[in-house]
């Protein structure tokens, strides 16, 4: 596991628990709007400092008995070879697990499953999968790219069923990035029609931080007030809820 932080306490990551988030190193997709740049782009985060593996199992085993959960987030956690067996060491300790992914390793997320290894589920959904060439960043017109996107695309349908089928606990949710309209949600909505539930984050772009593409700060997005009046309509479809 290449991790990049641990946060020891966090009451927002895991819904209703006292969890510690664990922030792993990488990313296949290259979502222009993602905040998290260092994690994302090797160039970035070749100088990170990593946080072995053992040495945050070791921090975890402390807060035992303090924390409900550990959430795995990223980056792309899936990407990791040793995820599973790290999950079963947070799993021996008696936490609960939340794993953050964008879906494009159903594989993986089949084994957790089966294995009974997580307990939560979060998947991202980056837009309606027309446009997810778009916002995954993956815009070159190769057809070897274009394979790419429809390949992902049919990996996250994947996943999202193997969710909806074997998750103890799970949402979808999409951050509204700059571009995304009001089609845009009810089309992800329809898509996951009938799921247990749907998070929709307002984009912001945190001082300080650099976005994967920098071209998209300060570009239009869909105001809270404007997606809270969207709900009636999404919630005909699946129930969702606005955070932040």
């Amino acid at each position: 596991m290449e991790v990049a932080h641990l946060q020891p306490l966090s009451l927002l990551d895991y819904p209703g628990k006292v969890a510690a988030a664990v922030w792993t190193v990488g990313c296949n997709l290259r979502c222009p709007y993602c905040y998290n740049a260092e994690l994302v782009l090797p160039e970035l985060g070749a100088d990170l400092p990593r946080l072995p593996a053992e040495a945050v199992v070791a921090r975890l085993q402390e807060r035992v008995g303090f924390l409900d959960g550990v959430v795995v987030t990223g980056g792309e956690p899936t990407l990791h070879r040793d995820l599973v067996a790290f999950v079963r060491r947070l799993k021996e300790l008696g936490f609960l697990v939340k794993l953050d992914t964008n879906g494009t390793h159903p594989g993986v997320l089949r084994s957790l499953l089966e294995d009974r290894l997580v307990d939560y589920v979060a998947l991202d959904l980056k837009a309606p999968f027309a446009r997810y060439r778009e916002f995954t960043g993956l815009l070159s017109p190769d057809p070897v790219a274009s394979e790419l996107v429809s390949d992902i695309v049919l990996r996250v349908r994947e996943s999202i069923a193997l969710i909806r089928d074997h998750a103890p606990d799970y949402e979808f949710r999409t951050t509204v990035a700059p571009g995304l309209a009001p089609d845009d949600m009810i089309a992800i909505a329809n898509e996951i029609r009938g799921a247990r539930r749907y998070a929709l984050q307002p984009f912001f772009a945190p001082e300080g931080k650099r976005l994967v593409d920098e071209t998209w700060r300060g570009q239009f997005t869909l105001s809270a007030e404007k997606l809270r009046s969207l709900l009636p309509e999404l919630q005909e479809f699946v129930p969702t809820e606005l955070r932040g």
